[in-house]
This record gives C-alpha cells, sequence and structure tokens, in this order.
C-alpha cells in the first residue's frame, strides 16, 4: 500500500504522538509499504531528535507555511496551503492517507484525501480540552471552552472514513461526544528494545551517582499538564523515610522553572537527577530508562503514554494515577500501583511499599514485560493494514470518501 501520513507532531517535537509516527511508519515500510510523512517545516534553529529514527525508505515532506508557538519552541502548526502538498501527493499516488493531529496538517490530510478521492482515517491522541492543554493555548479553563474543543476535535474525526483510538477509555470519550463511527482501538505501538548488559547499567547508574540507591523515574516532557507538582510532592514524603530513594527525570519542557523552583522548596534537591533533554534513539539504545526502578507519572491527561509503554518493555513498574489511558496500561498489585488523580499523600504510600518490598519489586517486573507483549509494533502494524485494507476496499468515489 501507498500511505500518506498527515502530523502537526513530528521531530524535532519530542512527543509521544512523534514516536508513535515513527515507529508506526518504520513498520509499515519493513512490511513492504510505501509511506510518506507530512509535517510542519520546523524551525532552522529547533533542537531535538535528528531523523536518524526514520527507515531510509520512508519519505518526510515539509508543509512550507507553519505557525511556532510561543509555550513550545520545538512545536510549529501548519497552515493548509493546497499546492505544495498536491504535487508531493499527486506524485506519489496514495491509497490511503492516516491524520494524527486535528490541525493544520490533519486538515491538509483531510483536503488532500478529498482531492485524490480516497479514504481517510483518524487517530485521536490528545485530550485538548483538559485545563492543562487549554493554559497551554492560553484559553480560559471555561465549561464552553472544553465544549468548543470537543466540538471541534468531533467534527474533525467525523470527517474520516474510520476512526482508530489507542484506548478504550478514548473510545468511550469520542462516541459520548457525539462521534459518528464506532472507534477502533488499535495501541500506539512500541519497538522492542533491545537490552544493555546489567553491568552497563550498573555503570551508568554510575555516572549520575545513582547506583546504589533506589530509583523512581519520570521520562517525558516538564510542562504543566504532566502534574510533575503532585510527583515532586510525592517523592518529597517518600525521601522524609527513604533517604537512599531517588528522583531521576528525563527531558525538559515549558515548565522547566518552575520545577527549578519547586525542587528546592521542597528540600529533595540534593535527591533529584535532572537528565535534561535525551534523543529517542539514544533513550532506547542506552537503556536510559533502567537509571530507574519505578516509573512514576502523576499526569491526568495521557490517553496511551509511549514513554510508558517503553518502561514497561524496559521491566520497569509503573505507578500512576487511575486516569484516562492508565488503568488500561496498569493493573493495579500486578505490574504497578493506582492512585486517585492528584493525591500525591496516596502516591507516596504506593511508592513507599516498592521501596521496601524487593519481592514484589521482582513481581511487578516480571508484570510489567507480560503486560506490554500485546503492544508490540509488529501486531499494531498488522492491525493497521488489517484498517487500511477495509477502507480501501469499501471506499466509494460516489459515496462517503467524497461525499463527507
Amino acid at each position: 500500500m501507498r500511505i500518506c501520513m498527515f502530523t502537526d507532531s513530528f521531530l524535532p517535537r519530542v512527543s509521544g504522538v512523534s514516536f508513535a509516527v515513527i515507529n508506526q511508519a518504520n513498520e509499515l515500510v519493513k512490511r513492504g509499504h510505501e509511506v510518506t510523512i507530512f509535517r510542519p517545516r520546523p524551525m532552522k534553529d529547533a533542537g531535538g531528535d535528528a531523523l536518524n529514527e526514520m527507515h531510509p525508505e520512508a519519505r518526510i515532506h515539509d508543509l512550507p507555511i507553519s505557525i511556532p508557538t510561543r509555550k513550545f519552541p520545538d512545536l510549529n502548526i501548519a497552515v493548509p496551503s493546497f499546492f505544495p502538498a498536491y504535487q508531493t501527493v499527486r506524485e506519489f499516488r496514495p491509497e490511503l492517507i492516516h491524520v494524527h493531529t486535528e490541525w493544520g496538517c490533519g486538515w491538509e490530510g483531510l483536503l488532500q484525501s478529498r482531492i485524490r478521492n480516497v479514504p481517510v482515517i483518524g487517530t485521536f491522541h490528545t485530550f485538548y480540552a483538559e485545563p492543562g492543554y487549554l493554559r497551554h493555548f492560553y484559553m480560559p479553563d471555561t465549561r464552553l471552552t472544553k465544549e468548543m474543543m470537543w466540538k471541534y476535535s468531533i467534527t474533525f474525526f467525523n470527517r474520516c472514513n474510520a476512526v482508530i483510538s489507542p484506548s478504550r477509555t478514548v473510545k468511550r470519550f469520542l462516541m459520548l461526544k457525539g462521534l459518528k463511527w464506532e472507534p477502533t482501538v488499535i495501541s500506539n505501538g512500541i519497538r522492542e528494545p533491545e537490552l544493555r548488559a546489567d553491568e552497563e547499567i550498573a555503570a551508568l547508574r554510575e555516572q549520575y551517582g545513582i547506583r546504589d540507591t533506589f530509583n523512581f523515574i519520570y521520562i517525558g516532557r516538564v510542562s504543566g499538564e504532566k502534574s510533575l507538582d503532585v510527583a515532586v510532592e510525592a517523592f518529597r514524603q517518600v525521601y522524609l523515610k527513604h533517604k537512599h530513594a531517588r528522583f531521576v527525570i528525563v527531558g525538559d519542557g515549558s515548565a522547566n522553572r518552575e520545577l527549578d523552583r519547586l525542587i528546592p522548596r521542597a528540600g529533595i534537591e540534593s535527591a533529584v537527577v535532572r537528565v535534561g533533554r535525551v534523543t529517542h534513539d539514544r533513550l532506547i539504545a542506552d537503556n536510559i530508562p533502567r537509571l530507574g526502578d519505578a516509573f512514576i507519572t502523576a499526569s491526568k491527561t495521557e490517553n496511551q503514554p509511549v514513554s510508558l509503554l517503553e518502561a514497561m518493555a524496559f521491566g520497569l513498574p509503573i505507578i500512576g494515577p487511575r486516569s484516562r489511558g492508565i488503568p488500561e496500561l496498569v493493573e493495579h498489585g500486578v505490574n504497578g500501583y493506582l492512585f486517585r488523580p492528584d493525591d500525591a499523600g496516596r502516591m507516596a504510600g504506593l511508592m513507599n511499599a516498592l521501596v521496601e518490598d524487593r519481592a514484589l519489586m521482582d513481581s511487578m517486573r516480571q508484570g510489567a514485560a507480560e503486560k506490554v507483549r500485546p503492544h508490540a509494533i509488529s501486531n499494531v502494524a498488522e492491525r493497521l493494514e488489517t484498517i487500511y485494507r477495509n477502507a480501501i476496499d469499501t471506499a466509494d468515489a460516489s459515496g462517503r470518501t467524497a461525499a463527507k
């Protein structure tokens, strides 16, 4: 199949959406398909990951007109411009278009699907109506604003021939909010990492001064919607009881300064290790998640976080809130623990339980490895092939594809 993917979130933007697109595109190319990815043109000085994670046969096309966002230097929003993409799409002759965001690139994908008269699949990744995301885009956290954001997203995805949801929770939300088509639940998927020798990991931990400590790790954006203030408070309570505990934070973002102020105020600066931004290829190749003994997150906005799946693939138990898609990945007491959102005290109690019980840790490591197996990218690609073929086979040039 010849597949075009359109996404506003892509390298150098570091996000779960970016790496979901990369993993899926790479696996589809390996299976013999042709894939072209359309993204916003990055700023010339944009840092972040290079494209060396992409399969050499996958193509990248930059949409020429994009608007930088003030709060996210690595995030540009594309402005649909039709003609630059039209020429590339016409030459590529896609059989199907897959849109991963409902912003400029997504609308460009919808437009090109109508012109080429090919089906379009949409994946819903992000709860933009959540207060954390509304603040990022300088929008008021009101009922009206939330309803408008949901209406916007639903309007977009109702123009697709089929919709993919990475979690059952999101599927229920989309149906409740008015989606016409029942979404198909397909994981974002991850590639199986190659595990480094234990001796290498011990040396890596030694570099950060955390070889003989119990390390909680967070990997992801440092931004308001990730509720790192709750995680910091939970760790503060753990550190009062266990002085050999450490909190490793991998990533950066718009809330860096706020986090830099929060850590000293909590009195835990000597127990926090800020690794900073790490390119994704190095994150996986160097087994950076194994700096931690357990992965923690307090984020209430997650659909299906790739960083959490990757942590599980490295055998880390997970502690996270009972919110959105996280309970579908974490079975309480099996591969981690769940707590009520924003309850730092309960989160700290569960963290203490892991520190104090090595047998429990070993059991949960095994549970994490078993729980993540269905999310292997090979399984995901197989399911994508099925939904793609069904859309292509059922698309009618004079029917739904052209009429919506």
